[in-house]
């Protein structure tokens, strides 16, 4: 019985044996740079392919972030698979560089297959790599690092400095808004405050400017300014409109309407205005009449229009007896 079943086991190792070797001769792999040297810093590939028969099953090589010390990964592929046939052609790339120079080895890689119950391991042959580092000629003299080059300017950089430049004009002009407004209004209150009757306060105020011959010497300008601020601040006060803030048609419009029975008057000052207008707006040049008319227009103005004397004698009558 003992030779019957050394035979029996030899025949089944030689089966198997056989198939072993009819599924060695049908498996194949390979594995190989693109480039047998590169630069250093240089990237290429490293692509191993090899086809499954029916009923293998490979396990890819797993490289976490460099096949060997030297040679590191930059980026892993995807397998590419291939049905031909009854078999599978499978490629699997990795890009890799290396900044050593020198010539690199990598061992034989493993590639583990299955056939059935039966499992083995394929093995690539010795992969060298040679990685050549930058000539340099010695002959040249040593130069300076080039400076960095200047990237144009976006709109993303400049909008914060928009942003502040805005903010900053809106300042501004808020400010002048305010002295031009408010201080004016200031000015108004001053005179309200003043216990003086308005037209009495412009009558010494006109006297005032006369007695400076402002116009006499060539500041034609600043006469009628100072001529018409006077005149003003009297209507204000005098009548309640906001003289200090409208233009010549707006406070003759305005007059209009108050004194019906002055249209004189109106007329006065209207030529008065007009005179003022064409010197501070046209650089108009006047003639010394025409000035000398337009003092005697506001004086009348002023004259024709304060209260009635009875009424101001009563009140300060009134004033003194209450004193007393």
């Amino acid at each position: 019985m003992k030779p019957k079943i050394f035979v029996k086991a030899t025949w089944f190792g030689l089966l198997i044996a056989g198939c072993m070797n009819g599924y060695s001769q049908t498996i194949t792999m390979k594995a190989a740079f693109d480039s047998s040297s590169i630069l250093i810093g240089d990237q290429v590939k490293l692509r191993m392919e090899f086809d499954q028969p029916p009923k293998a099953v490979f396990l890819l090589p797993v490289f976490n972030d460099t096949i060997t010390g030297q040679i590191k990964i930059v980026k892993s592929f995807p397998p590419d698979t291939v049905k031909s046939g009854d078999h599978l052609h499978i490629r699997k790339e990795y890009l890799v560089t290396s900044f050593d120079s020198g010539s690199h080895r990598v061992p034989p890689i493993a590639f583990p297959f299955q056939i059935g119950q039966l499992k083995d391991t394929l093995h690539s042959s010795e992969l060298v790599i040679k990685v050549n580092s930058l000539p340099v000629d010695t002959t040249k003299d040593f130069r300076d690092v080039k400076p960095p080059l200047k990237a144009p300017v976006t709109l993303a950089e400049i909008w914060p400095y928009l942003l502040i430049g805005f903010g900053i004009c809106c300042i501004v002009i808020l400010v002048i808004w305010y002295f031009m407004v408010y201080r004016k209004k200031d000015k108004i209150a001053g005179f309200k405050k003043n216990l003086e009757p308005p037209h009495i306060i412009a009558l010494r105020e006109l006297d005032s400017l006369r007695g400076e011959k402002i116009w006499q010497t060539g500041k034609q300008k600043l006469y009628y300014t100072r001529l018409t601020e006077i005149i003003r601040v009297y209507i204000e006060q005098r009548f309640g409109i906001y003289a200090l803030e409208m233009t010549s048609d707006e406070i003759l419009q305005a007059l209009n309407v108050i004194l019906l029975e002055e249209k004189a008057s109106i007329e006065l000052l209207r030529n008065m205005f007009f005179t003022a207008d064409w010197v501070k707006f046209a650089k108009g040049n006047p003639l010394p009449d025409e000035n000398e008319i337009s003092m005697l227009n506001a004086y009348q103005f002023v004259n024709n229009t304060k209260p009635v004397a009875s009424t101001i004698e009563a009140s300060t009558e009134n004033q003194t007896e209450s004193n007393q």
